[in-house]
C-alpha cells in the first residue's frame, strides 16, 4: 500500500470518528460470503450478504439452532452441504428466511468478462474487493449504522479488509456510519451459513447446474416462494434472475461491465 493511501485513511478516520460516536443510529448486521470466485468450472461467481437488525440476530440465531435440533443437523451448514438426508432442515431454512426480517443481497458476475490487466494492473484479488465495494454499497442506507462480518480468506494483499471499510465509510461519510467491518471464521456463525445457502442457490443457477436433485428441488423452492412475495422479478422456479436496487428481500444485482 503506498504512503499517501495510509496517511489519507489515517487523517480521514481520526476527522470522522467523533462525528460519528455521536450519531445516533439504527444498527444493522450484514454477514457476507463468496462463491465460485476461485472455480474454474464456473463462469459466474457470486458475492452475497445476508442483513438484520442488530437486535434481532440473537433471536435468528435461536431459531436456526432450533430448526437444527428438531431435525437433527448438528455442525456446519451451507450449499456444499445439502444432502437428500438433510432436505427437510435445509428446506425449513427457506421458510425461516421468508418468515423473519431478513433480507438478502448479492452480485453476480460473469467471469469471462472481467479485465483485471485493463483496470486491476493484473490484481484479480483488487477487482473481487471491488465487487465485494458495489454488492455492499448499495445496501447502505442513511442514519444507519453497519456492523460488517466478512468470511475470513487469505489475500495476498494484507489490508484488503481495512481499504474496503475505509472505501465505504468514505462515500457514506455524514450519512452512515460502518460501526464495524472485520472477517470472521463461518464456524459458529449460522448467518454467514444463511448467506453462502442462499448465494449457493443463485450461483448454481446462473451457471446452468443440475447435477444434484436436492439442490435443483432447494433452487425451486426458494423461487417459488419468492415468486409469492415478488413476482415482479421471481418466476416460478427460476433464480436466474435480477432485481431492482431498492430490492430489499431478496436483490440479485448482475454486473455488465461497461461498454
Amino acid at each position: 500500500m503506498h504512503v499517501k493511501i495510509v496517511s489519507d485513511m489515517v487523517e480521514y478516520v481520526q476527522q470522522n470518528n467523533e462525528g460519528n460516536t455521536k450519531m445516533s443510529k439504527h444498527q444493522v448486521n450484514i454477514y457476507c460470503d463468496e462463491s465460485r470466485h476461485t472455480s474454474a468450472e464456473d463462469n459466474c461467481m457470486v458475492i452475497g450478504a445476508v442483513l438484520c437488525d442488530r437486535e434481532k440476530k440473537r433471536e435468528l440465531v435461536h431459531k436456526i439452532h432450533l430448526l437444527k435440533k428438531k431435525h437433527n443437523a448438528q455442525g456446519e451448514f451451507g450449499w456444499k452441504r445439502i444432502s437428500p438426508n438433510k432436505q427437510d432442515f435445509y428446506f425449513s431454512l427457506i421458510d425461516l428466511f421468508m418468515d423473519n426480517d431478513i433480507g438478502f443481497k448479492c452480485i453476480v458476475v460473469d467471469k469471462t468478462k472481467l479485465d483485471n490487466k485493463k483496470y486491476n494492473n493484473g490484481d484479480s484479488e483488487l477487482g473481487f474487493y471491488k465487487f465485494y465495494y458495489l454488492m455492499l454499497i448499495d445496501s447502505l442506507e442513511t442514519d444507519y449504522a453497519y456492523h460488517i462480518y466478512l468470511d475470513w480468506q487469505q489475500n495476498k494483499e494484507q489490508h484488503r479488509f481495512s481499504n474496503l471499510k475505509f472505501y465505504l465509510q468514505k462515500k457514506l461519510e455524514g450519512k452512515a456510519k460502518i460501526a464495524c467491518l472485520e472477517p470472521v471464521t463461518s464456524t459458529n456463525q449460522p448467518l454467514i451459513e444463511l448467506a453462502d445457502l442462499l448465494m449457493g442457490a443463485v450461483g448454481y443457477q446462473y451457471n446452468n447446474r443440475r447435477n444434484s436433485r436436492v439442490k435443483t428441488e432447494f433452487c425451486t423452492k426458494l423461487a417459488n416462494a419468492l415468486h409469492g412475495k415478488t413476482p415482479k422479478y421471481f418466476r416460478f422456479g427460476n433464480l436466474k434472475t435480477f432485481t431492482a436496487k431498492a430490492e430489499k428481500k431478496f436483490n440479485i444485482f448482475k454486473w455488465e461491465p461497461r461498454v
